[in-house]
């Protein structure tokens, strides 16, 4: 059973505070009996066989939820948990997921990376209507592609994925090498002022519109913010996997035990991680394999809303350890350590890493390996934009729903050339398809290729990246901080002559940023 652990410890060169508690273990995290008999069902629930078919039902539905002992909030989830229940199948399986929608309000779903058929892609407006309340959805998927991908809400993603709705989606290769730990960890921020940002007014930053009418933001004057100073007042809890500190679950090992950690982030800060005192690999990216990852020491890496990162490390240094985790633009309010504890060392005090130095360059990691994209056939530019200053964006000048639009054709060979011309970072995913990054800042990848669906492009940079059109369907490219897509950055990709297979409702209110 996995422990809580008070942080009563750590030796940081950076400005964090996290506060001391003890070291006793605590039943469930702090769960309620609801709470623990949830995470029951879900730990037995790997699927229900139908068919032939593994079969997952999803019950969209408000809960009491407990980060801690004294942090609380009644979050959207999936089966009543936060993160939602883990869906872990093999490959070549056959997926069916039944998503009943018990809220007051229209949602939807979508596997983040994972490419599926557009009509089972989850946006509303795009590719089918929102599932209205009291309404079900049965999505279906071939399990082809192996890796670690997540699923959330497309519907008002600002909103509904900051309330909770999220969960993460694994397709484990057929030939799945062995390990004694493969765990997932979950990286999300909560504002305990109970701030609704997705309700909130780009531009005037309405105050009128938040959700929470009665929460108390002290002496906090929000006269003249901008966006990205406001939520840096706001969200001041770090949550992992569903926890806050002190009880935040440890991952417990043994030495020379095999080590998978798989870096979920479901938030809207990008995040720095450092592993202290133990080599590590990361070996994939979103899910797909870097070629013959170097060792790392001493090297933290940046992890930026939507993306994933897979780690292997390896464990030869006993002892009670903290992974450090905070967020890049908010360390003194958003961070905490993740308990790495060995066998016979728990309760101690966790060390940590003193200093955060080096960080990894995705462009020159791993092995050069000789990449054939094929001849590009259709070149377009993505220029990142605000025209007042971070609270409204555009690509190449365009707001959705007035958006900019890429059409291809099955076959072609698509380049995009992605600019950041703003002063916030901007993990820019693309629906359906993976892309090849084949160069930053004029210059060609030196490392292994990179094989992903979200790409953080940070303020200044400009990354080309290359795809093959063979998914066809209308899909979303767009930035993956909700706030900064709610804003308006958001385009898509659309297929010549294809024709979607639903018909918006206009009676449905279809909102898929």
């Amino acid at each position: 059973m996995k422990k809580s652990y008070g942080i009563i410890g750590m030796a940081l060169a950076l400005p964090i505070i996290i506060a001391g508690c003890s070291d006793e273990s605590v039943d469930h995290s702090g769960m309620d009996h609801g709470e623990s008999q949830q995470e029951e069902k879900n730990q037995e629930n790997e699927g229900i066989t139908e068919d032939g078919k593994k079969v997952f039902n999803l019950d969209v539905t408000e809960a009491h939820w407990m980060f801690n002992d004294e942090v609380m909030t009644d979050a959207w989830t999936y089966n009543g948990t936060l993160p939602g229940e883990e869906i872990r199948v093999q490959e070549g399986d056959e997926v069916v997921v039944h998503v009943t929608n018990s809220l007051d309000v229209p949602t939807a779903l979508h596997l983040h990376g994972f490419p599926v058929p557009n009509e089972m892609d989850g946006v509303p407006g795009v590719t089918q209507n929102a599932i209205m309340p009291g309404e079900e959805f049965t999505y279906e998927y071939q399990a082809d592609v192996p890796g670690t991908y997540w699923y959330h809400s497309h519907q008002d993603g600002a909103t509904q994925v900051d309330k909770g709705l999220y969960g993460v989606f694994i397709v484990e290769p057929a030939n799945q090498e062995s390990y004694d730990v493969d765990e997932v960890v979950v990286i999300d921020e909560f504002a305990s002022s109970e701030m609704d940002m997705g309700d909130m007014e780009h531009g005037d930053m309405d105050m009128g519109d938040m959700e929470h009418g009665d929460m108390d933001m002290g002496d906090m004057d929000m006269d003249g913010m901008t966006h990205a100073e406001m939520m840096n007042a706001m969200y001041d809890t770090m949550v992992i996997t569903g926890k806050a500190s002190p009880q935040i679950e440890s991952i417990d090992v043994e030495e020379r035990n095999k080590v998978k950690l798989r870096f979920v982030n479901a938030g809207l800060f990008t995040q720095v991680v450092s592993i202290p005192e133990h080599s590590f690999k990361i070996t994939h990216y979103d899910g797909q394999a870097v070629n013959e990852p170097d060792v790392l020491n001493d090297t933290s890496f940046r992890i930026a809303p939507a993306e994933r990162y897979d780690v292997e490390i390896e464990m030869d240094n006993p002892g009670a350890w903290g992974i450090q985790v905070f967020a890049e633009e908010n360390q003194e309010r958003l961070n905490a350590l993740i308990p790495l504890i060995y066998d016979g060392y728990e309760g101690e005090e966790l060390q940590t890493v003193s200093s955060v130095s080096s960080f990894l360059d995705l462009t020159t990691y791993g092995v050069v390996e000789e990449l054939n994209v094929g001849e590009i056939t259709k070149e377009y530019d993505m220029l990142l934009g605000s025209d007042d200053g971070g609270e409204t964006f555009t690509i190449n000048g365009k707001q959705f729903p007035d958006h900019e639009i890429y059409e291809v054709e099955e076959g072609d060979v698509v380049k995009v050339r992605i600019a950041n011309d703003t002063d916030f970072d901007h993990p820019m995913h693309l629906h359906g398809e993976f892309f090849n990054v084949i160069s930053k800042d004029g210059n060609p990848i030196q490392g292994s290729p990179v094989l992903k669906d979200t790409l953080n492009v940070r303020p200044g940079e400009t990354y080309e990246i290359v795809f093959e059109a063979k998914n066809p369907g209308n899909w979303m490219f767009h930035c993956h901080e909700f706030h900064h897509a709610n804003g308006g950055m958001v385009a898509e990709v659309r297929y010549k002559g294809f024709e979607p297979t639903f018909t918006p409702d206009p009676n449905v209110p279809n909102k898929p940023e």
